[in-house]
Formats: structure tokens, sequence, C-alpha cells
């Protein structure tokens, strides 16, 4: 595994540690991180997210990017690095939902093929 994966792995993993137990904001506590993008100096951290919340992930967005500098202070605390990124900046991640509408278009075209056939 190459050190900016091995990296961003650690961060993934003090990140969601932080969320859960550091930050106080009740509306970030049903996080979870899915991944993480570091630049190859590790001055920012991309950083995707999700909830099971769907409904109110602009929130908890909002409540994540005002927790930011917190989670950073924090995370510059706990993870014994020569640098940790100086700049996170959290984005929702909708992969899920990307892949769940490829499902649905296979399916309907599964299922034209199917009656076209008939």
């Amino acid at each position: 595994m190459h050190r900016i994966e091995r990296v961003s792995e650690l961060l993934k993993e003090e990140i969601s540690r932080i969320i859960q137990f550091d930050v106080k904001d009740p509306k970030v506590k049903d996080v979870v991180i899915t991944s993480i993008e570091v630049t190859r100096d590790l001055s920012q951290a991309k950083v995707y997210f999700t909830s099971y919340n769907k409904e109110n992930l602009k929130y908890i967005h909002r409540g994540l990017m005002s927790s930011a500098g917190f989670i950073r202070h924090q995370l510059q605390k706990a993870v014994h690095l020569k640098k940790a990124p100086s700049k996170i900046i959290f984005f929702i991640d909708d992969s899920a939902n990307y892949g769940s509408r490829i499902d649905e278009v296979l399916r309907e075209i599964i299922k034209e093929d199917d009656e076209r056939d008939s």
C-alpha cells in the first residue's frame, strides 16, 4: 500500500473517531466517513461522508464544516505525522445514490429486452 493510501486510511479512522466521541454537535453523530482524498503534500484532506439520515445531509454537512477547525485540531493531536492536513473539507458522498440509479437503469433495460424477446 502506498504512503498516501495508508495516511488516508489513518485519517479516515481518526476523523471517524473524533466525530463520534469528541464533537459535541448532535447533528453530526450519525455520520459515516466513506473515503478521504489527501493531497500529495498532505496539506488538504477531502472527506466524503454519508448518513443513514439521508434527508438531513445538507444540515449535517453544515455541521461538519462548522466543526472542521475543531476536528483538524484534534486530528493534529491524535496522529503522529510530520505534517497533518491544515485544511479539511467535507463533501456529501452520493456514490450510493449513483450506484442505485445505475442498477435501476440496468433493470429497466433488461425488462425491455425481455418484453421485446417475448
